[in-house]
């Protein structure tokens, strides 16, 4: 059966066919939701930050599959110090769904929390602890529902694609991304599932973040013929920049916000005194880019900004120069609308609205650039995110409870892409 097939069931959680499995969805997400809830208070203990190792927690959930029959496969690091998880449930010569999360979550230093950010805790149905909207929330969901996936997963297996360090700009991705792809059979479909409020999102923006040390040669400020003033550089980028991402803004497309591609300087920092020419400077730019977007001739405009900038510095000090580092780096993702992947995505989540746009950026891209009709869908709110007192309702992890059981009803009969 294909994905359109799927999607057209008239009843997403009661299959009809003799070969899918047959439960009670109610029942079932009464169940899940309450081990969905202890298993999120183990993920949210871990300190699973970007800057740490995720070893930790990648332990744990590597003993929690291995105690349900499931093997799982570490995808390292270059240092062996963080790793992603793989593993499959089910046939692995069929089409299946992938489900992907990120392990990492953003620092708690210097927020005022009214918990422990480390603690689940629980006040009037919400639920408070670093990660638990993003994403630790459809982590737990996800492994809550192995055994039931066990049980149903008999014709259409279910990859569970578990990486690191998304938070520092979706670092660790693409190492599980071509891992995923080069399974014997590629999954059908894979559901990114990054805090929509269970709306189902088809697309978002690309992003590129790099950083530039300029560096010139100091002296004291009367003698300014005779020095490189790495600031004045930095500055002339940061200008050039400016006008080029103002240039941007006369092709847009309204489904995002806003609805052009965006260049931005964040941070430039030089100088020690007013009466030095600073020989060294370091400033931080990002470019968030429509799908569609030429991103070969936005980077070759950006090139000429630093090269004319690099030109000026070096008539005035042959040493001088300006290094480039890649801070991250990931694709737009542009799910067509009406596609058969979409229309079973929102039956799963039971989304009957018109698929979304996020103005954030996922690991969702790097799937669909793998040939893999990748959709972004789960519980939480992104704006609860990266602060304070984060939270997740207990109402919402038991609807994505109920997507994962609809899943689950579908393992029983096989699908495609197409």
């Amino acid at each position: 059966m294909s994905i359109q097939a799927v999607a057209a069931t008239p009843a997403a959680g009661s299959p009809s066919s003799a070969d899918a499995a047959t439960f009670d969805e109610a029942t079932l997400d009464a169940a899940m939701l309450a081990r969905t809830v202890s298993l999120l208070a183990d993920l949210v203990a871990f300190p699973s930050e970007s800057a740490r190792s995720n070893l930790p927690i990648v332990d744990y959930i590597e003993a929690y599959l291995a105690s349900e029959g499931i093997t799982a496969r570490r995808i390292p690091n270059a240092d062996g110090s963080k790793a992603s998880l793989l593993a499959t449930i089910g046939p692995v010569d069929r089409p299946g769904v992938a489900l992907s999360a990120h392990t990492d979550v953003v620092p708690v230093a210097g927020q005022d929390w009214s918990s422990d950010p480390w603690t689940l805790t629980e006040r009037d149905g919400r639920l408070y602890g670093r990660g638990s909207s993003d994403m630790k929330g459809f982590l737990a969901v996800v492994l809550a529902h192995v055994p039931l996936f066990r049980q149903t997963a008999t014709h259409t297996p279910v990859h569970l694609c578990f990486s690191y360090d998304e938070e520092l700009g979706c670092l660790g991705a693409p190492d599980l991304v071509a891992e995923v792809a080069a399974l014997p059979v590629p999954p059908a479909l894979c559901i990114v599932g990054e805090p929509t409020a269970l709306k189902v999102a088809r697309a978002h923006k690309g992003k590129f973040a790099r950083r530039l040390t300029i560096t010139g040669r100091g002296g004291h400020s009367a003698l300014v013929n005779r020095a490189a003033n790495a600031v004045e550089a930095a500055a002339e980028i940061t200008v050039g920049l400016g006008v080029l991402g103002r240039s941007l803004r006369t092709e847009t497309n309204d489904t995002f916000d806003p609805p052009w591609t965006s260049v931005h300087v964040g941070s430039l920092h030089g100088g020690s005194a007013l009466n030095l020419v600073p020989d060294r400077a370091v400033m931080e730019f990002e470019a968030r880019t429509l799908p569609g977007t030429d991103i070969d001739g936005l980077n070759a405009r950006i090139a000429l900004i630093i090269d004319e900038a690099r030109a000026r510095l070096v008539a005035q000090a042959p040493e001088a120069g300006i290094a480039m580092e890649t801070l991250s780096d990931y694709p737009g993702l542009d799910t067509p609308e009406g596609s058969p992947a979409t229309r079973l995505v929102a039956a799963l989540a039971g989304d009957n609205g018109a698929p979304v746009t996020l103005a954030f950026g996922t690991e969702a891209g790097l799937y669909a650039r793998a040939g893999i009709p990748t959709l972004v869908c789960g519980p939480g709110d992104i704006g609860r995110a990266h602060k304070a007192d984060e939270w997740i309702g207990r109402d919402e992890l038991g609807a994505a409870g109920t997507m994962m059981t609809r899943l689950a009803g579908h393992l029983g009969r096989p699908f495609a892409s197409t």
